[in-house]
C-alpha cells in the first residue's frame, strides 16, 4: 500500500487551516458511557449501524479532554473532526473497544490522541500537530495506525504496555523521540514507515518487529549501502535490542 494515505493527510490539513475556518467551534465532550452517546451519536452502535461523530470542530478551551470517550465497547466511527486547546489530550479513549477515528485533525494540546485500556481501535489518516505528545497510547493491545502524519511534538507515538498493534504508512517528523516502545510493549509491527527530522527516531525495549522480511522502514540520516540498487540498505538499522533488517534507502512513495 506504500504511503499514497499521506496524500490525504495533507487535504486534512487544508480543512484544518481552511474549510473549517467559520464554523462554528462546538464545547468540549464528556462521555463516560454509552448512555452519553444518546444525542450525540448517529446509529445504534452495530457492526452494520455503529455509533457514528463527525463533522464537528471542537475547542477544547483550557479544558482537559475537547473529546472524552469511555466505556464504550460497541462499534464506534469518529470522523472528519478537528480538536485543539486541550490542556491532557484532544482525544482520549478509555476502555473503549472495536473503534474507529478516520479523517481527524488534533493540534495544539498537551496531547494529540491519548488510548488507555482499550482494544481493536483503528486510527486511520490523522494528522497531529504541534502537541507534547502526539499519540500516547497505554496497555492497550490490538490497534491500527494507518496513514498518520505526526509532527513538531516532543514524542511522536509513545507506547506503554502496548501489544499486537500495527503502525504502518505512516509519517512521523520533526520530533525529539519519534517513536517509544516500553513498559513491556511488545509483538507491535512498525512498517512502511518514514521518519524524518527526528533528534531520536525511536526506542525500544525490544521483542518488537520492524520489517516484514523484505522491507522495513525510512530513517533519514542513516546512510548505508544499496549494492544491489533495491531499494533496501545492505546493513540493519538498530532500536535498541531490536532490528530494521531492510531499512528503505528511500521514503516510500504517498
Amino acid at each position: 500500500m506504500g504511503m499514497r494515505n499521506l496524500r490525504w493527510l495533507w487535504i486534512l490539513v487544508g480543512l484544518a487551516f481552511g474549510a473549517w475556518a467559520g464554523v462554528p467551534a462546538h464545547p468540549p465532550l464528556v462521555l463516560r458511557g454509552e448512555a452519553d452517546l444518546w444525542g450525540v451519536a448517529q446509529g445504534r452502535g452495530t457492526a452494520s449501524d455503529p455509533y457514528v461523530i463527525e463533522n464537528l470542530r471542537i475547542d477544547a478551551a483550557g479544558e482537559p479532554f475537547g473529546l472524552l470517550i469511555e466505556n464504550v465497547g460497541r462499534p464506534l466511527v469518529l470522523r472528519n473532526l478537528e480538536i485543539y486547546g486541550a490542556t491532557v489530550a484532544a482525544l482520549r479513549l478509555h476502555n473503549v473497544h472495536l473503534a474507529r477515528i478516520e479523517n481527524v485533525v488534533l493540534r495544539g494540546s498537551a496531547a494529540g490522541l491519548l488510548i488507555s485500556r482499550s482494544e481493536k481501535v483503528v486510527v486511520q489518516n490523522v494528522v497531529v500537530q504541534e502537541c507534547h505528545d502526539g499519540i500516547r497510547a497505554m496497555f492497550s493491545r490490538e490497534l491500527v495506525f494507518s496513514g498518520i502524519r505526526v509532527s513538531k511534538a516532543v514524542t511522536g507515538l509513545w507506547f506503554q504496555g502496548v501489544q499486537n498493534s500495527r503502525l504502518v504508512d505512516s509519517e512521523i517528523a520533526e520530533c525529539g523521540l519519534g517513536l517509544l516502545l516500553e513498559l513491556g510493549s511488545a509483538d507491535n509491527l512498525i512498517l512502511g514507515n518514514a521518519f524524518l527530522r527526528n533528534h531520536i527516531h525511536a526506542a525500544s525495549e525490544g521483542k518488537n518487529t520492524f520489517d516484514d522480511g523484505r522491507r522495513g522502514n525510512f530513517w533519514e540520516g542513516f546512510e548505508a549501502e544499496d549494492r544491489d540498487g533495491d531499494g533496501i540498505l545492505d546493513v540493519p538499522y538498530y532500536i535498541g535490542p531490536d532490528s530494521d533488517r531492510f531499512p528503505l534507502a528511500s521514503p516510500p512513495r504517498p
